[in-house]
C-alpha cells in the first residue's frame, strides 16, 4: 500500500493552490498533524476547514480520519537504518548510532545519485555568468558551504539567505545566470516560491536535496538528490546533511577537473593568500 507521503508527492500537482499549502504543512509537520483536528489544521495553515477536507479527498482518502490513520501508520515505520540516539543510550552507543546512520545515508546516496547529473551540473556552473545560491534555515548553512567551495574557485557567485534580497536577486537575474538552490526537505514553501519564480523567468536551476520526487524537484533542470524516498524521520536529523555536503564536495572536485588552467590560477591565488596569513611566515 502506498504511503501517505508518497500519495502527497504523486498527487501534489493536481492540488489547488490552497490544497498545496495544506500538503506542504503536512510534509513538514507529519508527527504533529496526526494529533490535530480539522479546525487546528485550518488555523495553522490559514485555509478553510472545507479545503483541508477536500485536500484529503483529492489525496485519495475518505476524509481527515482515514488520512490521519495513514499518516500515523507511516510514523510507526521509520527507515530502519537511520538510527536516532535516545536519552537512554550511553555515549558509546550514541557514537555508534551516529556513525552507522551517516554511513547508511552515504551508501544510499552512492546507490541513488547518477554521476552524469554531476557532470551536467558542472557544465551549467562553468557556463554561467553569475551563480546565484539560495537556502533557507538549515539549508542556508549548507548553501554557505556551497558558496565557500565555489568562491574559492574564483567563480562569480553570490549567496542569498535573506528573503528580501532573494526576491530582488530573482528579478535581476540575467539570461546566462544559473541558480543553485539547496532544500533539504524539498517541500519548504519559501524555497518552492523561489524556485517557481526563477523557473517562470526561464532561468536554469540546479537543485540539491535529500529526496527525489518532491515538489521542489519539478522546478530543477538538474536535481542532485541523495535519497530515493522521502523519509519519515524528522528533517533536522543531522545525517541528512552529510550526503548534501558530500554532493557539494563532489561538485567542487569535478569543477577542478573541468576548469583546467582556470583552476590552477584559483589554486595559486588561494595558496598565496594562505601563505601571507600563515603563522609560519611570522617571526616568533
Amino acid at each position: 500500500m502506498k504511503s501517505c507521503t508518497k500519495n502527497i508527492i504523486d498527487r501534489y500537482q493536481k492540488l489547488s493552490y490552497s490544497e498545496k499549502i495544506f500538503a506542504d504543512y503536512v510534509l513538514l509537520n507529519k508527527a504533529k498533524v496526526i494529533y490535530m483536528s480539522v479546525a487546528e489544521l485550518s488555523n495553522a495553515t490559514h485555509i478553510a476547514a472545507s479545503t483541508v477536507i477536500s485536500a484529503t479527498k483529492k489525496l485519495g482518502y475518505s476524509g481527515i480520519r482515514e488520512f490521519k490513520i495513514s499518516l500515523a501508520s507511516e510514523q510507526l515505520n521509520p527507515v530502519d537504518h537511520m538510527l536516532i540516539p535516545t536519552k537512554q543510550s550511553d555515549f558509546n552507543n550514541i557514537f555508534k548510532d551516529v556513525v552507522h546512520s551517516n554511513i547508511y545515508a552515504l551508501k544510499e546516496t552512492l546507490n541513488t545519485l547518477n554521476p552524469l547529473l554531476i557532470e551536467q551540473a558542472v557544465e551549467l556552473l562553468l557556463a554561467a555568468d553569475t551563480i546565484h545560491i539560495y537556502g533557507i534555515g538549515t539549508s542556508a548553512i549548507l548553501a554557505q558551504e556551497a558558496y565557500d567551495f565555489l568562491f574559492r574557485l574564483c567563480l562569480n557567485c553570490v549567496i542569498y539567505t535573506d528573503p528580501y534580497y532573494q526576491k530582488i536577486s530573482i528579478a535581476t537575474q540575467k539570461e546566462n545566470d544559473v541558480s543553485l538552490i539547496i532544500s533539504q526537505s524539498g517541500v519548504n514553501r519559501e524555497i518552492l516560491f523561489i524556485a517557481d519564480q526563477i523557473h517562470s523567468y526561464g532561468h536554469k536551476i540546479i537543485g540539491i536535496s535529500n529526496y527525489m520526487g518532491t515538489p521542489f524537484s519539478k522546478y530543477c533542470n538538474v536535481l542532485l538528490a541523495a535519497l530515493p524516498n522521502v523519509s519519515n524521520i524528522h528533517d533536522n536529523h543531522f545525517s541528512f546533511r552529510i550526503p548534501i555536503l558530500c554532493i557539494i564536495e563532489t561538485i567542487y572536485y569535478s569543477l577542478t577537473q573541468a576548469m583546467g588552467d582556470r583552476y590552477k590560477s584559483a589554486l595559486d591565488l588561494n595558496q598565496s593568500i594562505i601563505n601571507e596569513t600563515s603563522l609560519t611566515n611570522t617571526n616568533y
